[in-house]
């Protein structure tokens, strides 16, 4: 093997390969550390470079999020993020993140360094008190209480229970306990969403409107 000046730089022009026959013997230690630094100087810079992704929260765990660009499915981990610079986020919301390629136990995954919410899907503005003046009392409200856990609580009604809550494209699913009229019996009421934004709910049945809420406190 003979020294080749353009591959390795010659220390004290000490070339780092001597061969006699097909035997290496004698390496210059200097030149290879520094021949080997800079190959890892050059992974690890690859790796820094930040890459984008624009487009819709498909799915969403503890650890990371499916992102739909509309042309593409982009996975995206947040397990190390910076919790300041990545929130939180909801299946639906529109986001913008930025990520690079790092390696984690051999495996190259894409971390998350920054995320911007650019509009909130339907699950973030339907959570919260949702309330209408009571028909018989005009003094009261009744309504319901939509947790972030997916659990429901009935405002003002006593024989209406409402136990949980889901979405399914623009239809809300109410579960809940009816115990009116002596008869006890568990349901789920499917309602299509009619209007939903910061401070107006209104759900309807078969084209009838069955609540008309606002905002509670």
């Amino acid at each position: 093997m003979s020294c080749v000046n353009r591959t390795f730089v010659p220390y004290n022009n000490v070339c780092p390969f001597q061969n006699k026959g097909t035997k290496m013997t004698k390496i210059h230690y200097s030149v290879l550390f520094m021949a080997m630094a800079a190959v890892f100087s050059l992974s690890s810079c690859a790796g820094d470079k930040e890459h984008s992704a624009e487009g819709t929260v498909a799915d969403a765990t503890m650890n990371g999020m499916s992102i739909d660009t509309g042309s593409d499915t982009v996975f995206v981990s947040t397990m190390y993020s910076d919790p300041d610079k990545v929130p939180g986020v909801l299946i639906g919301d529109s986001v913008a993140v930025k990520y690079v390629m790092k390696d984690t136990d051999g495996v190259t995954v894409p971390m998350v360094v920054s995320l911007i919410v650019i509009k909130h899907s339907p699950y973030y503005y339907i959570q919260g008190t949702w309330v209408e003046p009571n028909p018989i009392d005009s003094a009261q409200v009744q309504g319901v209480i939509l947790g972030g856990d997916g659990t429901a609580v009935s405002v003002g009604m006593e024989t209406l229970l409402f136990k949980d809550w889901s979405m399914d494209g623009g239809m809300l699913l109410l579960g809940y306990k009816s115990i009116g009229n002596g008869h006890v019996f568990d349901g789920t009421d499917t309602l299509k969403i009619d209007r939903l934004d910061a401070d107006s709910l209104v759900l309807s049945r078969n084209g009838n409107v069955v609540w008309k809420f606002g905002r509670g406190k």
